[in-house]
Parts: structure tokens; sequence; C-alpha cells
């Protein structure tokens, strides 16, 4: 017993400081400034769609459109909505028109689909997963021949909560990929794991105590 609670109480411990140490990289990651670059050309009509996003631990939607710079098309993010519930496409102004687009951000890859994500409907422009080549599905052929492979971020947004929109700085707009699992999170699997190790060990103590292998001492000595 005392050799299995030793060898568990080192994977305990391991474990929680390997999730400390994902913390404390992402942390890092978010707080360097990642060099900025800009977007700019006019939106492709009727290419608005919906798409799901966790955002630091929230359900939210992103609202995306296609973005035409003369050589190719790239999709961004325009608008981030918290909300569980799919908002209805083309609801804003950048749906049906060939408006000027203009922003700085960064160009990332697009992530991978998450097994549990929910089925994607073109038809009613709401998806699930953020891929340039599942959003082609809006686009006319011709347009669909040129979307980039990677997906455009903005510095900023214009945040909906609770009715109440604001602007802010776009929580994927950093270096970090796995936009998915914030870093908090990994705090939190580390306390798990350290807590676990902590009652690990009571029990243990507890056990011996119980057994009489442990006397406390009073201060007589008794």
């Amino acid at each position: 017993m005392t050799a299995f609670t030793l060898f568990s109480l080192v994977i305990l411990i391991l474990l929680g400081n390997w999730q400390y140490g994902r913390f404390s990289e992402k942390m890092a990651l978010d707080e360097m400034e990642p060099e900025w670059q800009m977007l700019e050309g006019r939106v492709v009509p009727g290419s608005e769609a919906m798409v799901y996003a966790y955002a630091d631990g929230a359900s939210a939607w992103r609202r995306v459109v296609a973005i035409d710079r003369g050589d190719d098309i790239v999709f961004t993010t325009i608008e981030l909505l918290y909300q569980v519930e799919a908002p209805v496409p083309c609801q804003g102004p950048d749906c049906g028109s060939n408006l000027k687009f203009a922003a700085e951000g960064i160009y990332k890859a697009p992530g991978g689909k998450n097994p549990f994500a929910g089925k994607d409907h073109p038809a009613s422009g709401v998806f699930y997963t953020y891929k340039p080549a599942e959003l082609s599905q809006l686009l006319s052929p011709e347009n669909a021949s040129r979307v980039n492979p990677d997906v455009f971020e903005p510095q900023t947004l214009r945040m909906v909560e609770n009715g109440r929109a604001k602007a802010g700085r776009n929580p994927f707009a950093r270096l970090r990929m796995d936009d998915q699992l914030p870093p908090q999170r990994h705090f939190g699997y580390a306390i798990t794991w350290w807590g676990l190790a902590m009652a690990l060990l009571a029990v243990y103590l507890a056990f011996h105590h119980q057994k009489g292998r442990l006397r406390l001492r009073g201060r007589n000595g008794s």
C-alpha cells in the first residue's frame, strides 16, 4: 500500500505540474504581441455565416464574412455574440453588400473539428466548424476556388452580450492555436490533480492511524 501510494502521489503531482506548465505557457503566449497584418478588400455579397465558437470558457457565435482581396478570398470574423442559440445570419450590414473592408489582425490556420460538434447547415448559414473549405459552400464556384485556406482574426471585434454591444479585444487574435481550451482550464486541472494527491495522502495517513500504526502525541508525551 505504501508503494502504491508513493507511486500514485508522484503521478498526480507530475500531472498537476504539467497542467500548470501548460497554463504558464499559454498565459505567456497570450501576453505576447503578434505581428499585426492588414486585411483589405471588399465583402463578398451573401457570404455571411454564423460559426459556433468557445470563447474564453463561454459559448459564442462568430459572425463571419468573406473578403475579396483580388488575388484570393479570406474569411474573417466581424462580430462575436455570446449566446447559446444560433443567431440568424445576414442581420448585419455586411451581408448583402459589397462594402469595403480594412482591419488589422493576424492570419491563422483554422482549428480542427470537434468530434462532438453539431452538424453544419450551409443552407441556413450556420456552421459548427470554422473551416474555409466548408464556408466556401456559400460562395459561387468561381469564388470558392479562390478561398484562402487560412482565416483572418481582427485585433478588435464588436462583441454582443446580453443585448449590449461593445468593442473589445478579439479573444482569437492570439498566437496560440488551441482556442478551445483557455489557460484557466489548465490551472483548474492542475488544482484538481494536486487536490487528489493531498486527498490520497490524507486517506493513507488516516488508514494507518486507524490501524494503530500512527499515534498523535499529546503535550505530556502520551
